[in-house]
């Protein structure tokens, strides 16, 4: 079923760096500690993550229920995690953890994929990768939050932002408009 889905995909900086220092049961405890709090914002602001991408997940907003308000909430919910994530550092003895949140918005296809043997729900189309070459932009821009045009137009009341201009990203032909919210 096509619908109309806001994208939201966060990505731990500099994991592979702590991961190689680390042992593989501190890893699982550090993931799930971040996770906790960033999956409650997520569900507390009517999305729903859809996967686990090793160090970061991809949200939904807007699938399988529609919101109308989807870009206002994908939004608050990149706010909260963002703000939860400076109360978690504080409270740590080690190194900060940085992330980078990219927001897209557009028509997706959302569904059961997969085999007899083995099928998920996911969402599938053009919102999804650029969503994730967004995410991707946070690191040369010294960002953590991106959003696109499309999220940017959406919203009633507009965050304190500042406009990033049009910006090529990988596999996609036309410039994207972006702006940094953090």
């Amino acid at each position: 079923m096509v619908k109309t889905v806001r994208r939201c995909l966060i990505d731990i900086r500099n994991f592979t760096a702590f991961t190689e220092k680390s042992h593989p049961a501190e890893v699982v405890d550090y993931l799930n500690s971040l996770f906790e709090f960033m999956v409650d914002c997520v569900n507390r602001n009517q999305g729903i993550v859809n996967k686990f991408l090793g160090d970061g997940f991809m949200a939904v907003f807007g699938a399988p229920i529609p919101d109308e308000k989807n870009c206002h909430h994908a939004l608050k919910a990149s706010i909260e995690i963002l703000n939860e994530l400076s109360r978690f550092n504080a409270g740590r003895n080690a190194d900060a953890t940085k992330v980078g949140i990219g927001l897209h918005a557009g028509y997706a296809v959302t569904g059961t994929i997969g085999s007899a043997q083995r099928k998920e729900y996911t969402i599938v189309g053009d919102t999804v990768n650029v969503a994730k070459r967004i995410e991707e932009m946070n690191k040369p821009l010294g960002s953590r939050l991106l959003v696109s045009e499309e999220v940017w137009k959406a919203l009633n009341a507009k965050p304190k932002a500042s406009e990033v201009g049009r910006v090529r990203v990988k596999g996609h032909e036309a410039p994207i408009l972006l702006y940094k919210v953090a």
